[in-house]
């Protein structure tokens, strides 16, 4: 069992220092998540307002519907025929801005193929991570190069790479 002190200096990692604005417990219960939101209106309260952070406590087991994403199908209106609408004496409205709509798929493309899940190769990580500080895509990133030539002689950015922290918050 984890002393008080331990899971209080753990919760103030999470939230103050990297300010995690959404946490999900995965377990049977939402214990940690009852102490996380104990601990926001405690000591986090005033800070989270002063930075306008809007923090979500989630538990695996309840809020699945808050977790995971799922897209509604949006419906598009029927076009109405040309010389449909009665002509009208007023002025023109001004436009109201609308929502912008996500394309449906095609008519009978059918459901997506099943992707089998697989393990992530540590390399594959690795060239993520670089090619996220790099500012490249994937593919950019050879397994042949070393992180020297990457960078193109910008120490800085090898020692960021490196030494796994950004001097930037």
């Amino acid at each position: 069992m984890l002393s008080v002190s331990y899971r209080i200096e753990t919760q103030d990692v999470i939230l103050a220092e990297h300010s995690a604005e959404r946490i999900v417990e995965i377990g049977p219960s939402d214990t940690l998540g009852g102490m996380a939101r104990r601990t926001l209106a405690s000591k986090y309260e005033a800070y989270d307002a002063a930075q306008s952070l809007q923090r979500q406590i989630l538990c695996y087991n309840k809020d699945a519907k808050e977790i995971y994403y799922d897209v509604e199908p949006v419906e598009e209106e029927a076009e109405k025929p040309a010389g449909s609408s009665p002509p009208s004496s007023s002025p023109p409205q001004a436009a109201v801005a609308s929502p912008i709509a996500i394309a449906a798929p095609p008519p009978g493309a059918g459901p997506a193929a099943q992707v089998d899940d697989a393990p992530v190769k540590a390399t594959d990580v690795v060239r993520a991570i670089i090619a996220q500080k790099l500012k490249k895509s994937f593919s950019e990133i050879p397994l042949s190069k070393a992180i020297k030539d990457l960078v193109n002689g910008k120490s800085t950015l090898q020692n960021e790479i490196l030494g796994g922290e950004s001097p930037h918050p």
